[in-house]
């Protein structure tokens, strides 16, 4: 038997109480208390030292696009570009040191920042005679050069899918860019990473994640329809898993799942099945979120990609087989018909861990619906701070008392469960901490409505037993409390005696799954 006891630093068990050490035998907790008595228990463990150093239950990072923001850091990113012309001359370099018929892919683009969209004949300068296809920052838009278009069939007479748009100029043709489900046209001819890409990729977004702290993921990866749950299985057979991996299932493909017979929860200890995941609206940053008021200055009240009808039929029935939701709604329009498609299997299957997901603006009299329904609330609260300006501007001073309403929907009963939407923002939970302690981000003069903030346990506990609880997982993992797995993460410094405004500067000093210290960034 294996023993290892952590001590020399403040545990912060997760339940309101805090211990000196911590002892773990075969990768569970066997014990949390005082490091003199636990000592004497374990004699022969071996011993870790934090330094001074805070060690909390492992975070969680409940909505993730893994394989994808790990493929993301070997594409083009655009993302830190202030103009058009800025990142046309990145493409530029970037398209002349690839081979012949390569894709350009990747972006990032943020064309709030940029003040305009882009266009396609702007692109196809740079292009090389390569076709591309660029993301946004949110994920929700595309920038295509004419290449590109003619290989996903967009001319002047294409028509938009249901729930999508296609940008068009004054006379009619399109100008390159795509909005929500109009993306479909170009993913269908877009190249796919096949397996062995997903595997890699998925081993170096591990990496990158123990480095700050994640010791499980929610992953809600699709690529045209596929998601890596090889990549993570090849991992766990290979012994080369050290996270827990919840893998969602496509829209898509629920009528597949549904006759396979899968089941959210089915798995083992690394990886699962998660939820079946659902957009039903687009986001903020390309003002595609469905609203109930138009945006400000505008007739314009975004997109609800998917009619309630049939997001109602979709829920019910995967329901029924066992199969919980993860949908996405970020404008009140979304998240009212979100909300509405949920209620009825909180009767008919009350078992199951039903979620939505972002959940940026909320009407008044759908704040107490999540508490009262036992719908998870995963959010992610760098979003908060990202996307401030923004928030401000499209939604205005009135509607924004109820944009990123955690105080209020945590006060309302509603467990949150919180994530980075990786690569919309970055792997980080101690920035998303920073956010929904602060309120504000580095640099910023003050805090954005700070009535919304969170305490620093509060916060803690949306990354961990809120994460655990969104995926039926609290009975092991979500505090370090004897008898659930040992898996933490050690910050350097005690955040608790640490000013918010220097959080985000601090390392992970350790990241533990399984009692097993999966990186060591510094301990003694």
């Amino acid at each position: 038997m294996s023993a290892i006891l952590f001590q020399g630093g403040r545990i912060h068990v997760g339940d309101g109480t805090s211990a000196e050490a911590l002892l773990a035998r075969d990768g569970r907790i066997v014990a949390v208390g005082r490091a003199v008595e636990l000592a004497q228990e374990a004699r022969s463990a071996e011993r870790i030292d934090l330094r001074g150093g805070l060690m909390v239950p492992g975070w969680g990072d409940a909505h993730v696009h893994f394989v994808w923001w790990a493929q993301q850091m070997r594409r083009i990113d655009v993302s830190g570009t202030s103009s058009v012309e800025e990142a046309l001359a990145a493409v530029d370099a970037h398209a002349r040191s690839l081979p012949e018929g390569r894709w350009i892919l990747g972006g990032r683009f943020d064309k709030n920042r940029w003040g305009r969209w882009p266009t396609a004949r702007e692109l196809d300068r740079v292009s090389h005679g390569h076709p591309a296809a660029l993301r946004s920052r949110d994920g929700h838009s595309r920038w295509l050069n004419s290449r590109a278009m003619e290989l996903a069939g967009i001319a002047r007479g294409t028509p938009a899918p249901a729930g999508g748009v296609i940008e068009r100029d004054s006379g009619g043709d399109p100008t390159g860019v795509l909005k929500e489900n109009a993306n479909a046209l170009v993913d269908r001819v877009l190249p796919q990473p096949d397996a062995d890409e997903r595997h890699e990729h998925a081993v170096i977004g591990q990496r990158e994640a123990w480095k700050r702290g994640v010791t499980a993921i929610g992953d809600l990866d699709n690529f045209a329809g596929t998601i890596p749950l090889d990549a993570f299985e090849r991992m766990r057979d290979r012994g080369e898993l050290g996270i827990r991996v919840h893998v969602g299932l496509p829209f898509s493909r629920v009528d597949e799942a549904i006759a396979l017979g899968l089941r959210t929860g089915f798995g083992d200890d690394q990886v699962r099945i998660g939820p079946l995941k659902i957009f039903t609206d687009g986001a903020l940053g390309s003002q595609t979120a469905a609203l109930e008021e138009p945006y400000e200055g505008s007739d314009d009240r975004g997109v609800l990609t998917v009619e309630p009808e049939r997001l109602n039929e979709v829920v019910a029935r995967a329901a029924a087989a066992g199969i919980a939701v993860a949908i996405h709604a970020i404008g009140d329009r979304a998240v009212h018909v979100a909300l509405d498609a949920i209620a009825p299997t909180r009767r008919t299957a009350p078992h199951l861990r039903q979620r939505i997901e972002h959940i940026q603006l909320v009407r008044e009299d759908d704040l107490g619906r999540f508490g009262e329904l036992g719908i998870v609330a995963s959010m992610q609260p760098i979003h908060a701070t990202s996307d401030r300006d923004l928030a401000d501007r499209y939604w205005g001073a009135r509607r924004t008392t109820r944009a990123y309403p955690w105080r209020t929907l945590r006060d309302r009963g509603a467990v949150l469960a919180f994530g980075s939407d990786a690569p919309v923002e970055p792997i980080d939970p101690l920035l998303g901490i920073h956010a929904a302690v602060a309120r504000m981000r580095p640099g910023d003069a003050g805090p954005w409505h700070p009535e919304q903030s969170l305490t620093l346990d509060e916060a803690l506990a949306a990354y961990a037993s809120g994460f655990a609880y969104a995926f039926a997982r609290e009975h092991e993992i979500g505090t370090l409390e004897p008898g659930k797995r040992c898996d933490a993460t050690v910050v350097a410094a005690d955040l608790a005696h640490v000013p918010p405004v220097e959080w985000p500067g601090l390392a992970v000093r350790a990241t533990v799954t399984d009692g097993v210290v999966r990186y060591d960034g510094g301990l003694g």
